[in-house]
């Protein structure tokens, strides 16, 4: 089942777009699995990701990750943010990662779900065309990618996703571990 990338004006309303839901924890053997949720749009200019996880006392380790990719395309544009507020943007190539400019905004308050941390990561829309391929972010437009909650914590490790991934094997981010996104214009 694709998920939609929704096209928005310059000054995007980010309660309107569709919710992602990180729950696929495939190798999970105990209750920790939290809960996640991702957002991403594009404007005349940018391209937004919004990742935000609810865990009370998140440990150091915890990562929130967007993947994206093209069929065609050897690059990923690999987003992560730390609960601990860091965040890095890649451009990942068969030569090597290259870090990429981004403006990002923490994220972090409660609400009726819990407490939660996150990030919102805007890219210059034409840095993820030039990456992954022109056209890629226009309407009828088609990326692969998926949302990734990690942590390789002793405490509380867990590799969960939205679209099922091969964490077993080590390939969450082959193209059989990601899924489809469609830009639409709504």
């Amino acid at each position: 089942m694709p998920y939609f990338i929704c096209s928005q004006p310059a000054s995007p309303k980010l309660d309107t777009l569709p919710t992602y839901k990180i729950t696929d924890y495939p190798l999970e053997q105990r209750d920790y699995k939290p809960f996640a949720q991702a957002k991403v749009c594009v404007t005349p200019q940018d391209f937004l990701v919004q990742m935000w996880a609810f865990e009370m006392v998140p440990q150091p380790e915890s990562l929130l990750r967007a993947v994206f990719t093209r069929p065609a395309s050897h690059n990923l544009l690999v987003l992560t943010a730390g609960a601990t507020g860091t965040c890095t943007c890649l451009a990942r190539s068969p030569e090597g990662d290259k870090p990429l400019d981004a403006i990002v905004h923490s994220l972090d308050g409660e609400d009726l779900q819990g407490i939660y941390w996150g990030a919102t990561i805007t890219l210059r829309r034409a840095v993820v065309e030039q990456l992954l391929g022109e056209g890629c972010t226009q309407a009828g437009g088609t990326l692969l990618g998926n949302f990734y909650k990690l942590s390789d914590s002793p405490l509380k490790p867990h590799k969960g996703s939205l679209y099922p991934a091969d964490f077993a094997a080590g390939r969450e981010y082959a193209l059989s571990s990601l899924g489809e996104f469609r830009i639409v214009s709504y």
